[in-house]
């Protein structure tokens, strides 16, 4: 997962500290008025926990406000929201937080990387392609929903041929011509919508492709795709529209599916590297090792339990920067931060990692720990030997 997109959460500090409300923002019959009673259960723990009036309006107009999606995390400082994420399902626990870092973890664990990607409705008269960008777009507050729309680049109408679309019933000694001459418009309509897809997939540099629609127009759309994004196509197995739930699921699903293999690829390049003499070893496992590799900027991938339990009940100490984070106060203290504060674990290193440009990944504890005793619950792969900051 690329972190680019939180860096405005934490660019310009100014306040005390940030508010962080998970809700369930499904939508039932009653769901203005849930939601309006689950925010100010929330906003009433955050008063008692020291929150300031300005950001919990602020965060009260983000957290209540209509918009897609089941589960809604809201993230404020100073006055103002600083992210909001919604997703397609409601967060795995609903929860509130004041604090010296924003809790961003649960809402990361739960949601997959955006994966720049194509999305078709396809039918024999024409269709519809979305190019849809993995990369967030600057100064919106809104990091994704859920089918990714702030990341949605370009909307391309594709207007097939207009005659014949439909084969008539009947006989005669027409009908064979007039069958082949059908068929030979949706195949010319399908070659249109794949050019109109191939260069919407260029554009974003696309590593999928979502398809729904007509079965034998889709078929053929997809055959007329280059063998790179044939290859890598996702069908919606409805005749549906654009903005049907149905594309977001599936691009969904897709994204989840392929960060789960990447993250195991990274697992098994840690394994891999931990297995090297110390002095090549590009990798480093535990708190302490991980953040003193992210203080010197080594780390290029970082591997974080999805563990809530771990995350919320390691305390570390951090600074106003970015890689300001160690398990000892006298750590920072040695490196000019005047008035450390505590953060819980998790945070502090999903916010170095952003600062320093290193991907995140998370272990799945259930499928990464080849010993549950003694679980994996923070390492680093490197872009050098740790030996080498030394």
């Amino acid at each position: 997962m690329d972190l680019h997109f939180l860096r405005g959460l934490y660019d310009n500090p100014q306040g005390d500290g940030y508010v962080s409300v998970y809700l369930d923002t499904s939508p039932t019959e009653n769901a203005a008025e849930e939601i309006s009673l689950r925010w100010h259960a929330a906003r009433e723990q955050l008063a008692r926990a020291g929150a300031d009036e300005a950001t919990l309006d602020a965060a009260q107009l983000a957290a209540t406000e209509r918009a897609p999606g089941s589960g809604r995390a809201v993230f404020a400082r100073g006055g103002a929201v600083r992210l909001i994420g919604i997703q397609p399902e409601p967060p795995a626990r609903e929860m509130s937080s004041y604090a010296a870092l924003p809790h961003v973890v649960p809402w990361l664990a739960q949601r997959p990387p955006r994966v720049s990607h194509v999305r078709v409705a396809a039918d024999r008269e024409g269709g519809r392609v979305l190019a849809v960008s993995g990369v967030g777009v600057e100064g919106l507050p809104a990091a994704d929903d859920a089918g990714n729309a702030i990341g949605a680049v370009g909307l391309t109408e594709v207007v097939g041929e207009s005659w014949p679309v439909h084969i008539a019933r009947g006989g005669g000694w027409s009908h064979p011509r007039f069958v082949r001459s059908t068929e030979e418009t949706w195949a010319e309509t399908a070659k249109k919508i794949a050019e109109a897809v191939t260069v919407a997939a260029d554009e974003v540099k696309a590593a999928f492709v979502v398809i729904g629609g007509d079965v034998r127009e889709r078929t053929m759309v997809v055959d007329h795709l280059p063998k790179e994004l044939r290859d890598n196509v996702v069908i919606v197995d409805r005749e549906v529209n654009l903005d049907a739930p149905a594309f977001d699921e599936a691009a969904w699903a897709e994204q989840t599916w392929r960060a789960a293999l990447e993250a195991r690829a990274r697992l098994d390049d840690f394994r891999a590297e931990m297995n090297k003499p110390p002095a090549e070893r590009r990798a480093v496992a535990g708190l302490e090792a991980t953040l003193t590799a992210l203080r010197d900027g080594l780390v290029s991938d970082l591997l974080l339990t999805e563990d809530p339990a771990w995350s919320e009940s390691t305390a570390v100490w951090v600074g106003p920067a970015p890689t300001d984070a160690a398990t000892e106060k006298e750590q920072l203290t040695d490196r000019g931060v005047t008035d450390p504060a505590q953060a819980w674990a998790g945070e502090a290193l999903i916010r170095a990692a952003t600062g320093t440009g290193a991907q995140l990944h998370f272990l799945r504890p259930e499928q990464d720990t080849p010993d549950p005793g003694d679980p994996l619950r923070v390492a680093a792969v490197l872009r050098a030997p740790a030996a080498a900051a030394g």
